[in-house]
C-alpha cells in the first residue's frame, strides 16, 4: 500500500497534496473583509462551519475546502466568483495538507441528485456531505469544478500551517506585520504567506 508521499501529486498537474479554505467578505453581517476573516481564522485557530448560507444542507454545519492546485486558482477566482458585492470566495485562504485534514474528519463530498439521496437512504444528519449534481434535459446543477471536501462542524487548525494565501504582496506584508507585532495573539501561524498575484502571474480581470 503506498504512503501519502508516494501518491502521484508530482506526475499529474491536476493533483495536489493540499486543500484550500478560501475566505470572503462578510460586510453585510459583521463588516469583515476577506482579509479580516483570514486574520480571524488565524487568531482563533478555527475554521467555523457554515450552514445553509454556505449551501450546506441538513442540521449540521460543515467547514469547506477546495481540492484545487495553485495553478488553477486563477480560473476559480474569477471576477464573478470574487465580486466584492456578492462574493462566493476571494483570493485569501488557508492551506492545509490532505493528510492532516483527513485525520481531522474531512472527506470529499458526495455529488448526488435528490433522487439518488433518497434511493441511497442518506440520513438527514449526514446530508452535510452531499452537494447536488443534477440535470434536467439541458439544465445542469453542477459544482464538480470545486472538487470540494468538507469536515462536519468546525475545523481546528494546527498551531502552524504550511501557508496562507493573500491577494498581493501588500497584503502579505500587512499580515506578516500583524503576526510579528503580536505572535501570541495567533493560535495558528503560517510558515509562509503567498501572494496570489505573484504565484499566478496576476489574477483574471
Amino acid at each position: 500500500m503506498p504512503r501519502f508521499k508516494d501518491l502521484p501529486f508530482n506526475s499529474r498537474p491536476d493533483l495536489t497534496p493540499y486543500l484550500l479554505h478560501m475566505t470572503k467578505n462578510t460586510n453585510a453581517k459583521d463588516e469583515f473583509s476577506a482579509f479580516d476573516n483570514l486574520v480571524h481564522i488565524l487568531e482563533t485557530g478555527i475554521i467555523w462551519g457554515t450552514g445553509r448560507e454556505g449551501y450546506v444542507k441538513g442540521p449540521n454545519k460543515a467547514a469547506c475546502f477546495m481540492d484545487v492546485p495553485f495553478a488553477s486558482l486563477k480560473y476559480v477566482l474569477t471576477p464573478e466568483a470574487a465580486d466584492p458585492q456578492n462574493p462566493r470566495y476571494e483570493p485569501y485562504g488557508v492551506v492545509v495538507t490532505k493528510r492532516s485534514a483527513y485525520r481531522k474528519g474531512a472527506r470529499p463530498v458526495l455529488y448526488l441528485s435528490d433522487p439518488e439521496v433518497r434511493t441511497l437512504g442518506i440520513p438527514p444528519e449526514e446530508i452535510w456531505r452531499v452537494v447536488k449534481l443534477q440535470t434536467n434535459r439541458d439544465e445542469w446543477i453542477s459544482w464538480l469544478h470545486e472538487r470540494e471536501w468538507r469536515c462536519k462542524g468546525r475545523f481546528k487548525l494546527p498551531s502552524e500551517v504550511h501557508a496562507v494565501l493573500v491577494k498581493n504582496s501588500k497584503d502579505a506584508a500587512r499580515l506578516a506585520a500583524k503576526i510579528g507585532k503580536n505572535p501570541k495573539g495567533f493560535k495558528c501561524r503560517p510558515r509562509s504567506i503567498i501572494p496570489l498575484t505573484v504565484i499566478l502571474q496576476g489574477l483574471l480581470k
